[in-house]
């Protein structure tokens, strides 16, 4: 049977490997974090990706496992309210939301399950040959300085926003600009929870295009985010240096001392080990092939945070990747054809960030008389229930392929 590398084991991965596994390919999986270190924060699931994970028969687990978020509140500096809108009424609050390390786990062990498929951590890629029938792969095992030198079919890489392994596969007219900043950053990690946290998610705006907001996740753990909607070339620096310490402080340095609970969310931010920090940003491609290797999810296709898509485009696209690779294993270059043709046109109708791309801005006012004016239309639209009279978009679902 045909042998797949597939490179990343989060969502993506793991529901494709499922999917392969299922139909017989011999799939190894390789993941440079140990086992049982995926972070993350709180993510959902619906439409075709919630339709998928059925098929998976993983659904009842994943409902097990919900956050049981009733909605979204706003308070102010003192942490009075001023609005709120009901779970499944807003962009923010989904009905079925669940901590990624939670789906991750869930996802990787329904595809652990198959004989033929097999997960390797503390690996990454070093380097790529191609040939007209064959991949050769170099992979480094941590902690070992020695390289084994592997023969795949296809290599699939999904290994997120600024995948090195992207880099190997395309030339470099295609990858230097791929990765397009939105001019917004975001620090995402779990604090210990109050009572207070729960069941409701809080959302509090400050000047200066910052928010901070917590979202229930266990008892234990609630979900924080400190998030700055505008260009800050010292946090800029402090991302690309990779170094955590520094992050926090550039983060905690622009949300000390700012109201409602922000020193907490800072403390707790500068103690935890859940700490992940980005400047958020989309990856855009004219092509996600090139010869037997292929991209996919957010290496690919990554929508930002600030469309809350990105699940459901890793798990959709791992799904149809796979639909296309058992029909046409013996010509690649047709099923990525193909796999690109089917779910080009559902990135770019899911990829634009909301409003014409100026979201960011408009929901983190820089003054105090934009903020204040931000929490009149919340506290208006939150008394009149306004969700009662405009219609919610339908959650459009892919026709999905049976697999």
């Amino acid at each position: 049977m045909p042998r797949i590398i597939v490179v990343g084991a989060g969502i993506a991965g793991s529901v494709l490997a499922y999917w392969l596994g299922k139909h017989g390919f011999q799939v190894v999986v390789i993941e440079r974090s140990p086992p049982g270190n995926e972070s993350g924060q709180v993510i959902d699931v619906e439409g075709s990706a919630e339709e998928i994970v059925k098929r998976m028969g993983v659904l009842e687990q994943i409902h097990s496992n919900v956050t049981h978020e009733a909605g979204i509140r706003f308070v102010d500096g003192a942490g009075r309210e001023f609005g709120r809108f009901p779970a499944g009424k807003s962009g923010v609050s989904k009905e079925i939301e669940i901590m990624r390390p939670a789906l991750a786990e869930i996802l990787l062990t329904a595809a652990d399950s198959f004989p033929n498929v097999e997960f390797r951590n503390n690996r990454t890629v070093q380097s790529i040959h191609q040939t007209d029938s064959r991949v050769h792969v170099e992979i480094k095992e941590r902690g070992n300085e020695n390289l084994s030198e592997e023969e795949f079919d296809i290599l699939v890489a999904c290994d997120g926003l600024r995948s090195p392994t992207r880099d190997m596969i395309l030339p470099l007219s295609q990858r230097e600009s791929c990765v397009r900043s939105v001019n917004a950053f975001a620090a995402f990690f779990s604090i210990p929870a109050e009572p207070r946290d729960r069941p409701w998610a809080t959302s509090y705006f400050r000047p200066g295009r910052r928010c901070a907001f917590l979202k229930p996740q266990t008892e234990k753990e609630s979900s924080a985010y400190l998030t700055i909607a505008k260009h800050d070339q010292r946090l800029r620096d402090a991302r690309e240096s990779r170094d955590v310490k520094l992050q926090k402080e550039a983060v905690a340095e622009i949300f000390q001392g700012q109201g409602w609970e922000t020193e907490r969310i800072v403390k707790g931010m500068m103690e935890t080990k859940n700490f992940y920090f980005e400047e958020i940003s989309q990856v855009k491609l004219e092509k996600w092939s090139q010869g037997r290797c292929v991209l996919l999810g957010d290496t690919a296709y990554c929508p930002s945070p600030l469309t809350g898509q990105g699940t459901k485009l890793a798990i959709l696209g791992a799904y149809i990747l796979a639909s296309k690779l058992v029909k046409d294993i013996d010509n690649p270059a047709e099923a990525f054809e193909q796999y690109d043709k089917d779910m080009r046109p559902y990135v770019n109708k899911l990829q634009p960030i909301p409003l014409g791309g100026y979201l960011p801005k408009l929901i983190n006012p820089d003054t105090a008389w934009g903020v204040w004016v931000l929490g009149t239309i919340i506290s208006w639209l939150s008394w009149f229930q306004v969700w009662k009279y405009v219609p919610i978009p339908s959650n459009e679902s892919y026709t999905l392929p049976e697999l």
